[in-house]
C-alpha cells in the first residue's frame, strides 16, 4: 500500500507500508523502513494501534483496520502553534553628567 504524505511545506513522498503477520491474531505495519503501528484481534474487533502503542481505533475487519492505520500516517501533523515572542523596548542609554 503507498500512500502521498502531503504536509504543509513539505513535498509530497509516498509512504510505502509494508504489512507482517508474525502470529495469529496480529499485524504489523512497516512504513519506509520503520515501525508504523499494529493491528491487533483482540474480543472480538481489531485494536490499530500508532508507532508508539497507543490506541488510534477500532475496527471490525483487517482491511477497515489498515486504511485506518493509514489514515493515521497519511494526515498531516499540525505543528504546536508557536508562542508569542514580546519584544521589550531596548533600555535607553543614560549617560552620566560629565564632570566640569
Amino acid at each position: 500500500m503507498t500512500l502521498l504524505n502531503t504536509r504543509p511545506g513539505a513535498e509530497a513522498h509516498p509512504i510505502d507500508i509494508a504489512w507482517y503477520n508474525p502470529e495469529s491474531n496480529l499485524w504489523v505495519a512497516a512504513a519506509n523502513g520503520e515501525h508504523a503501528g499494529m493491528i491487533e484481534f483482540v474480543d472480538g474487533h481489531f485494536s490499530v494501534r500508532n508507532n508508539t502503542g497507543e490506541v488510534i481505533a477500532e475496527a471490525i475487519s483487517i482491511p477497515d483496520a489498515q486504511a485506518a492505520l493509514a489514515g493515521h500516517l497519511a494526515a498531516p501533523v499540525a505543528a504546536p502553534p508557536r508562542a508569542l515572542v514580546k519584544r521589550m523596548p531596548r533600555p535607553s542609554y543614560l549617560r552620566a553628567p560629565l564632570a566640569a
